[in-house]
């Protein structure tokens, strides 16, 4: 496993590489960087992806705030904005050298989907000391900032990226958990710049009425009851796509008229290069950004309901881009998306419960919806989900489908105790993670 010290200009080098041939690799992977970014500029309509912010951009696109948090070598800072107000907020805890070592752990622990039990609960461990980490290095300081806020769009910078922040948190034996998490006091939306947040509210406001599209690995054991839920909360057309019929030809030709994308399948992000991020279809072929770039999409929402989504890569060092952010390039205003493996059942009912919040209840952001989520599902017991499940299918509440409710409820009391909290770890309540507006 590389050291991630290795390529920072904090290691220290006893025998090792020379730092001058450190700093030579750095060079280049800014330059492989830049290319790959300038490849990507020359797609008509993209020309300023990834191009230089201008404080303009910043102040106009902050009609609620919009937070930078950058580690630095002795002490951090976030940026909050607020329209033409600026107030820095020092983060004496989030030193490149820390974000750097907590980045190297996360890679070491990160569970494959097949992970043995062990490797799951030192994931959770991990997970658990890192979270608690996030709420002295960041939350803390943040949210005495940024007291009565509901909502703020993050643009978190080099290897922040990587980490959870909106799952940061602090003991409170008060509270159903244990903790109480940032994620509690603000539905927090991950953005790659200024520039693409105010990118994404036009589109937001812009998207036209349209169907749902859904695609799903059958592979996958629960994610047709996902697409199910979903298309449960739309009155427009619904186009399913499984294999074999789920082509890159055919979900390139059926998503320009999708308002909203639900993929629940595999994907990944390739930081070397962008344009080969991927999600796989039929016969594993991989619909990369490549693909959709030039279709100049006019989606309001794209959900990828699968492992790893969200995650950034490691191998440059800064300025990732990551597959959701290569999605609101593409014209998406709002992606959905899983930071590390996930449960299948687990992922069914959050996404069941997210589309009710925000379709059926239709009182809600993408963000925030994901936010009371989250929240409901790292809370709620087995026994009060059949509740408020049976009182639904009584009352016929067209959010929750018969057959779904019927697949996914058997497993609902195998996750746990009718009393018990079986969702209520980080690794499960907050592996997904909201991109746009």
């Amino acid at each position: 496993m590389t050291d991630l010290r290795q390529n920072s200009p904090h290691a220290v080098h006893d025998g090792g590489q020379r730092p001058d041939a450190l700093y030579d690799e750095l060079r280049a992977a800014h330059a492989e960087l830049r290319a790959a970014i300038g490849e990507i500029q020359q797609i008509p309509g993209y020309e300023q992806f990834l191009a230089p912010v201008e404080i303009g951009d910043v102040t106009g696109a902050a009609d609620h705030p919009l937070v930078y948090v950058t580690p630095a070598d002795d002490t951090g800072l976030a940026l909050v904005v607020r329209g033409d107000d600026i107030v820095d907020v020092p983060l004496p805890h989030l030193r490149a050298a820390q974000v750097h070592e907590w980045a190297e752990r996360h890679r070491e622990h990160f569970p494959t989907a097949d992970a043995p039990a062990s490797r799951r609960a030192a994931w959770d461990r991990h997970l658990a000391q890192l979270c608690d980490w996030l709420w002295e290095a960041v939350a803390g300081p943040l949210l005495t900032e940024l007291a009565g806020e509901s909502r703020a769009s993050v643009v978190p910078c080099g290897l922040v990226g990587l980490l959870p922040l909106h799952a940061a948190r602090y003991a409170d034996a008060a509270r159903p958990a244990g903790f109480g998490y940032l994620a509690d006091a603000l539905a927090l939306s991950y953005v790659p710049n200024a520039r693409a947040l105010a990118a994404s509210r036009r589109r937001a406001a812009a998207a036209p009425d349209g169907g749902l599209l859904v695609v799903a690995d059958p592979e996958l054991s629960y994610a047709r009851w996902e697409g199910a839920a979903a298309a449960a909360t739309f009155d427009g057309p619904v186009t399913t796509l499984t294999w074999p019929d789920a082509t890159v030809a055919r979900v390139r030709a059926e998503l320009p008229a999708a308002r909203v994308a639900h993929f629940g399948c595999h994907g990944n992000a390739d930081q070397r290069d962008p344009l080969r991020s991927a999600l796989r279809l039929a016969g594993e072929a991989r619909l990369r950004l490549a693909d959709v770039l030039p279709l100049r999409l006019r989606t309001r929402l794209a959900v990828l309901s699968a492992c790893e989504t969200f995650l950034p890569g490691l191998d440059l060092p800064d300025e990732v881009i990551s597959l959701p952010a290569g999605l609101v390039q593409a014209g998406v205003a709002g992606v959905l998306a899983s930071m590390w493996p996930v449960d299948d059942h687990a992922t069914a009912l959050l996404m069941t419960e997210f589309y009710r919040r925000w379709r059926a209840d239709d009182a809600t952001s993408p963000a925030e919806a994901l936010a009371g989520t989250q929240r409901w599902l790292r809370d709620v017991t087995p026994a009060q989900l059949e509740d408020r499940w049976a009182q639904a299918l009584d009352a016929g509440e067209a959010w929750l489908p018969v057959d779904a409710a019927e697949a996914l409820l058997p497993q609902v009391f195998r996750s746990g105790s009718g009393d018990s909290r079986p969702w209520s770890a980080p690794s499960v309540w907050a592996a997904f993670a909201f991109t746009g507006a």
